[in-house]
């Protein structure tokens, strides 16, 4: 009896950790809405032009406000390589 009590005992203690890791695992992963964060170049980029009108990116209410951040160079459209440019420039440092 005292034999069967102390496998039992032993069996829950090692699965403990098992039961842990179910508890803490997050949700499933979730396609992003549309308008959302989530919105990818190629998902703007309508007619794959390779680049974003101001008319394609009125589909989200994030880029259409930073339209002018990425379209580096005017033109009406945001490219690529102004949004790897925009992404990646450093931080502006405050003057004193």
């Amino acid at each position: 009896m005292k034999a069967s009590r102390l496998l039992i005992s032993g069996a829950i203690v090692a699965l403990l950790p098992i039961a842990g890791a179910f508890a803490q695992s997050p949700p499933p992963a979730q396609e992003p809405a549309q308008g959302s964060q989530g919105a990818t170049f190629e998902s703007l980029d309508k007619n794959s032009d390779g680049r974003i009108s101001k008319s394609e990116a009125a589909t989200d209410a994030n880029v259409t406000s930073q339209f002018s951040k990425y379209d580096l160079n005017g033109n009406g459209f945001i490219e690529r390589d102004e949004v790897t440019s925009a992404n990646t420039a450093p931080a502006e440092t405050p003057k004193q």
